[in-house]
């Protein structure tokens, strides 16, 4: 056999394991259709499954799977931090969860192994870089850190001087580029005062707004700076109209925009199908007594409801995959007022996760059942019972997994008996507006930003084994970068160019595999 047979057939053997390794990757448990109805689907009483084992959901047929077992590891829960946080870091490598106390632990992305404790991460904002896979960002009192995972060191990256604490207060996120953060400054003497609201440009380092808050404020829940930059969005936590009372938004040199009573619920910021940045919101409708999820244009203020939902659950929102952006993803849990249910009394989507879409059409995909109870005749209030059976669903960056945190309706008093479980609806056949674990052509999307300052994401997509490449070059044709050069199997991807340290200007981007050529423009601006 000469060498170039050789080299023929171990091409064909490794472009063979790929496809079984693929067909091992997406198999789900089941090939199903979404449930799509809005009548009620009771929750059937199952055993808690051990950890890492895989089920489908009784109702909805989605693969779901615990990952983790906090009672044996004597740990007081083990969750994703909050619905509004994205748990997986830019590529879906690594996945972020906490105990009840607040320290951070470290996952494999995909196969959900545990890796390590992240010992010096902490702080009322922690989340992953944008872009850098490796890289965690948090607060600690007045200091915004960075933490890479790889290396295990923390470096200060700005201290907010003349505040004791500067942070969202738990809720808000940096730019989806990763440049702009925007934060409350706080100061405590007997009291915690709320001071100003920041807005820092990490690419500059500098303080580039500041807002005074009245020294007589004291409600407030949150602030964030929008996901591509331009606004400033801050929850007051009351529902009364006029200045610095519930929701306000404002441009990035904090120009109030508008105001509206709607503070208190939970909510995620987002983008809609049409490129808007979006606040999506509950809100308690007194005068249908429902509550409504509502999706607000930041732009304006415009409004558009989505769905009513009993008013006997509240919820949390998660707006964090950045594939199917026309969707945000909800996880309802009974309230207060409804310690007890049964079938005959059961609500449509009480206890369940879900996707809904954000065009008023009231479409949704009915995902799993949750099976966590964080109210009961024996936790029966909000002091009374464990905060963290909330589940707290947060989506996956490619809008195709969902992480909850849930208690299965055990030892509902214990914050021990709380676990981290993953559903998986990758394998579902009507899943066609998402990524598809196959795709049927060869394809180079446009970027996202674009324009784009500093970086922006790149999506292509594979329909057989090959040796990709994607290049950027300027409008000169002189190479800048090579973000992917190697043999990939099927599949849809995405990669980041980060233009910092260049010029503004016109960039092409080059992907080729196969027989394939693409090439687009793209423009960046500083």
């Amino acid at each position: 056999m000469n060498n170039r047979e050789s080299e023929r057939l171990t091409s064909s053997f490794v472009a063979g394991l790929f496809i079984i390794l693929e067909s091992f990757m997406y198999t789900g448990i089941s090939h199903g259709q979404w449930v799509t109805n809005h009548d009620p689907v009771f929750q059937p009483s199952m055993a808690k499954p051990a950890a890492g084992v895989v089920f489908a959901d009784p109702k909805f047929g989605t693969e779901v799977r615990r990952l983790t077992d906090a009672r044996s590891a004597g740990i007081a829960s083990i969750v994703p931090q909050y619905s509004k946080r994205q748990a997986w870091n830019s590529d879906q490598s690594r996945l972020l969860l906490f105990t009840g106390d607040g320290t951070a632990r470290l996952y494999d992305g995909t196969t959900y192994t545990f890796l390590k404790t992240l010992d010096a991460v902490g702080g009322e904002d922690v989340f992953w870089h944008p872009t850098d896979p490796s890289l965690i960002y948090y607060s600690a009192d007045n200091v915004l850190y960075s933490y890479d995972t790889g290396t295990e060191t923390s470096a200060p990256v700005h201290t907010f001087d003349g505040y004791t604490w500067a942070n969202t207060r738990g809720e808000g996120n940096m730019s989806l580029d990763g440049r702009y953060y925007a934060f409350v400054g706080q100061t405590y003497d007997t009291d915690t005062h709320f001071k100003d609201i920041v807005v820092y440009d990490l690419l500059l380092d500098s303080v580039i707004s500041k807002m005074a808050l009245p020294s007589t404020l004291s409600d407030f829940d949150w602030v964030s700076i929008s996901p591509l930059g331009n606004y400033i969005v801050v929850d007051y936590a009351t529902m009364d109209t006029g200045r610095y009372q519930g929701i306000e938004v404002y441009d990035r040199n904090l120009n109030f925009i508008w105001q509206k009573g709607l503070g208190a619920g939970h909510s995620d910021l987002g983008i809609d199908a049409q490129g808007n940045e979006v606040l999506v919101m509950d809100y308690y409708d007194s005068d249908l007594n429902c509550g409504i999820v509502k999706k607000l244009n930041l732009a304006d203020g415009s409004s558009t409801d989505l769905i009513q939902v009993s008013v006997y659950f509240d919820m949390h929102i998660s707006c964090r995959n950045e594939s199917r952006r026309e969707w945000c993803f909800i996880s309802t849990f009974d309230a207060e007022g409804r310690l007890s249910d049964d079938s005959l009394s059961w609500f449509p989507f009480e206890d369940e996760v879900f996707a809904l879409k954000m065009d008023g059409s009231g479409d949704v995909q009915r995902i799993a059942h949750h099976h966590s109870r964080r109210f009961s005749p024996s936790t029966p209030d909000r002091d009374n019972s464990n905060y963290w059976a909330e589940p707290h669903a947060t989506v996956s960056r490619d809008g195709m997994r969902m992480i909850f945190g849930s208690n299965w309706r055990e030892d509902v008093a214990s914050d021990s008996s709380v676990d981290a479980y993953v559903v998986d609806f990758r394998s579902f056949l009507s899943v066609s507006d998402g990524p598809s674990p196959v795709p049927g052509r060869f394809t180079l999307s446009q970027n996202f930003p674009n324009p784009f300052n500093p970086t922006t994401a790149i999506d292509f997509q594979l329909s057989a084994v090959s040796h990709a490449t994607v290049i950027v070059y300027d409008i000169l044709g002189r190479k800048v970068a090579t973000l992917v050069d190697g043999l990939k199997r099927p599949g849809s991807y995405k990669v980041n160019f980060d233009g910092r340290g260049l010029p503004s200007g016109i960039y092409f981007c080059r992907m080729s595999a196969g027989n394939f050529t693409g090439i687009m423009k793209m423009v960046l601006i500083k």
